[in-house]
């Protein structure tokens, strides 16, 4: 009886298909939309063009809620609040090539 057992479980963040306005992203966000501008002109968030209106996925709701915290809140500058989103999201990238390889190890050693 030699037999191995293994659970694996991966945690992924909710993935909604939602979308929003430019005013209504202002409003869940609670950032004005000339900084919403300012922030996608900076390519902070992206949006997307939808029957020729923007459209904000609710992640990037999510994300102009975490820059208005950083800004106003914990007092970081713009120029910090950049290089943070891009090291957050270079985190998330890297942990997902981290399960990635740990899933693509854990059928590597459990085929005989």
């Amino acid at each position: 009886m030699n037999e191995r057992y293994v659970t694996h479980i991966v945690l992924q963040r909710y993935r909604s298909s939602s979308s929003f306005s430019e005013r209504e992203a202002a409003a869940a966000s609670r950032l004005r939309v000339s900084a919403i501008r300012h922030l996608r002109a900076l390519g902070l968030i992206e949006g997307e063009e939808t029957g020729g209106e923007l459209r904000y996925s609710e992640e990037e709701v999510i994300q102009l809620r975490q820059i208005r915290r950083l800004q106003r809140d914990l007092g970081v500058n713009l120029a910090g609040v950049e290089v943070i989103v891009r090291l957050l999201k270079r985190i998330e990238s890297l942990q997902h090539d981290l399960e990635q390889e740990r899933s693509q190890a854990l059928r590597r050693d459990e085929t005989p």
